[in-house]
């Protein structure tokens, strides 16, 4: 119906020719009744309109200072260059990173890109630094060959940049956010100190830019007035530090970086084009191996503004008292949770700085895998971040989320973050079992039982409306979108694969609960999902030359069939025995990698953190020890902040997708350290079994790792004639039983020890015939 409507629009305005293409567009999917989410085309809709106007302003202003990304896109010398030909779109396909900041449990998140640019809200302006001295003005976009980023305590969630702009000066600037005196914002800190043993002179400055990390941020009206700017009628940036000069400038009178104008009085400009910009300066004179401060706070708002008052009580000792806490906080914070001990200084630390970052995707009723484009809800990401939050010890976190998840369920049972999206029933299920099996309250089973059992029953309604006419997808879920990186609409094993999980948990609930009427059902449902959804495994593997499994019944096996690897890990539906394993994993191994790391070449074209992480927890569930190759390319290609981008330009190794900085990944690396040291199977608990040699033989664990099975820490040390193990197991009630045991590398398979009791120390033979004791 649809085609036919959009033939007679283009044939009654004469545009017929355009047909073919339109009804291509089509028909490039499977026929489903939902052509694209809803909820993401006023996303596709600002993607396509801020692209649109980042090709109009930065062309026409190439005078202007614009944000790292678009000055080396727009350099024809520089390798992330990219010619706009008739892409008319412009957007950050190079250069897609950043680092995320918040206070904990707010909504309210900056970010922090690797020039220390800073944007405090999505699809908004940004404040960024810069230095003039008598040898130039030092431009960060421009000089980012002499800047560089680390954290505080090299773990904390505050970005420390280091601004190598001149050999007198030693230059920093710290962003940390806070909450002091009932205002949540963003401190700044630059720390100058003169490394001569002369008095130097310089202008230390702050910009206001109409811009970010991906685009555009109109600055409609500008105004400075007692030490306050505001930005679009809102406060912006509080001068701590009262500054020693500062001005306005538009697009006519040019970018105040370069032509610094006197302005007017009052500092105020307004602009339609929304290309403005304000700067304010400190003249600086520093004695020999003098040090200076210099204190801005930019506040995290709501809609709706604030009072003015409260930034009176915005004082230098108040901030100052306010970072202090801020910092021992997450000190104290770190000390908490499961706590891991991998003897690789590079692992160990990613995994700490992700322990205190992930708390920034958490925005109280809901976890957000990003803190820009994808600052909202999808039960996909959920599912996993709940997972990695689990991984880190704080169960707590993800009990608050799943509360609210009856809210966003639909009256036919449906829980919708966006509609087409077939697997979320299964990821909600999920995700809320999980969390009471890995140790949380059975009675939140009863509370939210009713919500679940609707939740399961939309999954056999649904699938019920193919098994009417015998085909290939017989019995599976109607086609649909799916994660976007699998490509158009389709019958995706990765959505039954999920539902049927789902169910699965379902059951584990309900025989739990007591419910016997409802436990035969989902036995009788369960047992036919999983032989339609075989049957078309079976069907769709043996038209593939190498046995390998297709994302689809209705597709070839490629870069997508990366989804189908969540049947081994975490969904436990697969393991080595199952027929299509092997080969899907051999099929991704040697075709789809490049620098250690999965390569999407559908959507995303780059290299792929979360989805590595999957390919090398499957690699874990069938003992094969290239899991640690894809860990150590994670590592090495993380930010030195420990971010990763959703995928990573090959050659720029920059972000190229999504959000730069990206929660689902990070979660993913942490669940994939967890799964080396705590993986459970149907049939035990298994600990250690992707532990290499080389870190047993240093010595290596895990504290307080929640479990299926309990509550586990583990500690593994050489010894003379072999290895000392101690490991204890605290098991609630309805927590499964299950045996523990021990798995450490063997010549050629794992060497599998079943520990006796639930706690315990005992030594162990342990030698290894490859040049080592």
């Amino acid at each position: 119906m649809l085609e036919a409507l959009l033939t007679r629009v283009l044939r009654w305005t004469g545009k017929e020719h355009l047909a073919p293409f339109v009804n291509g567009l089509l028909h490039l999917g499977r026929p489903a009744t939902v052509l694209f989410p809803r909820e993401l085309l006023e996303q596709g809709a600002a993607i396509a309109l801020s692209g649109l106007s980042n090709t109009m302003a930065i062309q026409s202003n190439h005078q202007w200072v614009w944000p790292l990304w678009v000055e080396r896109q727009i350099d024809p010398d520089a390798p992330e260059f990219i010619p706009t030909g008739l892409n008319l779109f412009t957007t950050n396909l190079t250069r897609r990173n950043w680092t995320s900041i918040g206070v904990d449990g707010s909504d309210l998140e900056a970010m922090v890109d690797p020039v220390g640019m800073l944007t405090p809200r999505p699809y908004g302006w940004s404040a960024l630094p810069y230095l003039r001295t008598e040898s130039g003005t030092f431009l960060p976009p421009r000089e980012s060959r002499h800047i560089s980023q680390t954290l505080v305590d090299d773990t904390l969630p505050a970005v420390v940049t280091h601004y190598h702009a001149d050999p007198r000066l030693n230059w920093s600037c710290e962003t940390l956010a806070l909450e002091c005196c009932g205002e949540e914002g963003i401190l700044i800190t630059h720390r100058l100190r003169n490394l001569t043993q002369r008095r130097i002179e310089f202008r230390l400055g702050m910009s206001l830019r109409p811009c970010n990390a991906l685009m555009l941020g109109p600055i409609n009206r500008l105004r400075l007035k007692r030490d306050l700017w505001r930005v679009n009628g809102k406060p912006a940036l509080l001068l701590i530090d009262p500054a020693s000069r500062s001005h306005v400038s538009d697009r006519h009178k040019g970018d105040p970086l370069h032509a610094p104008a006197q302005g007017v009085e009052p500092l105020s400009l307004r602009s339609r084009s929304g290309l403005c910009s304000g700067t304010s300066e400190w003249f600086l004179s520093l004695a020999a191996d003098q040090e200076r401060e210099i204190l801005l706070f930019v506040p995290l708002q709501k809609q709706g503004g604030h009072r003015p008052q409260k930034f009176r009580q915005l004082t230098r000792e108040a901030l100052l008292q306010a970072r202090t806490a801020t910092l021992e906080g997450w000190r104290t914070h770190q000390r908490t949770g499961t706590r891991f001990h991998v003897p690789e200084p590079a692992i160990s630390r990613l995994l700490e700085a992700v322990r205190n970052r992930l708390p920034v995707f958490d925005d109280g009723d809901i976890f957000t895998p990003g803190t820009f484009l994808y600052h909202g809800f999808w039960f996909r990401d959920g599912a996993f971040l709940a997972t990695g939050f689990e991984n880190l010890g704080q169960g707590h976190r993800v009990k608050d989320k799943i509360r609210h998840y009856p809210d966003l369920q639909r009256r036919d049972g449906f829980f919708c973050s966006q509609d087409g999206e077939w697997d979320s029933n299964g990821q909600a299920i999920w995700t809320v079992v999980q969390h009471v099996r890995r140790g949380g309250e059975l009675g939140l089973l009863e509370e939210l039982w009713p919500s679940l059992w609707r939740g399961g029953r939309w999954i056999e309604a649904f699938r019920a409306t193919t098994t009417e006419i015998p085909s290939e997808h017989f019995g599976l879920l109607p086609a649909g979108f799916s994660a976007e990186h699998f490509g158009p609409n389709d019958h995706y094993y990765w959505d039954n694969f999920w539902s049927l999980a789902g169910l699965s948990q379902l059951l584990w609930a309900a025989r739990k609960l007591g419910k016997v009427r409802e436990t035969a059902l989902l036995e009788s449902r369960i047992a036919a999902y999983r032989a339609d959804l075989e049957a078309s495994i079976a069907q769709s593997s043996a038209r593939s030359p190498d046995g390998s499994l297709p994302p689809s019944p209705y597709r070839h096996s490629d870069p997508a069939s990366v989804g189908n690897l969540v049947a081994l890990s975490p969904l436990r539906l697969a393991d080595v025995s199952t027929a299509w394993t092997r080969p899907t994993l051999e099929l991704l191994w040697k075709r789809h990698r490049r620098d250690g790391l999965f390569f999407q070449s559908i959507i995303h074209t780059g290299l792929n953190p979360y989805l590595s992480a999957q390919l090398a927890r499957a690699l874990l569930v069938l003992e094969d020890d290239r899991w640690l190759e894809i860990l150590q390319a994670l590592a090495v290609h993380a930010t030195p902040t420990a971010c990763w981008p959703e995928a990573i330009h090959p050659r720029t190794k920059g972000g190229c997708m999504g959000d730069g900085d990206h929660g689902w990944s990070a979660a993913e690396f942490v669940s994939l350290v967890r799964e080396a040291f705590v993986r459970e199977t149907d049939d035990a608990l298994l600990l250690c079994s992707g532990v290499p040699a080389a870190w047993i033989e240093s010595g290596c664990g895990i504290e307080a790792a929640t479990s299926e099975c309990g509550t586990i820490s583990v500690k593994v040390e050489r010894t003379a004639r072999g290895v000392k193990v101690e490991w204890s197991c605290e098991r609630k009630p309805h927590q499964d039983e299950r045996p523990l045991v021990l798995s450490l590398p063997g010549d050629s398979s794992r060497q599998r020890h079943l520990l006796p009791t639930l706690a315990g120390t005992m030594e162990l033979d342990w030698t290894l015939n490859q040049g080592e004791p």
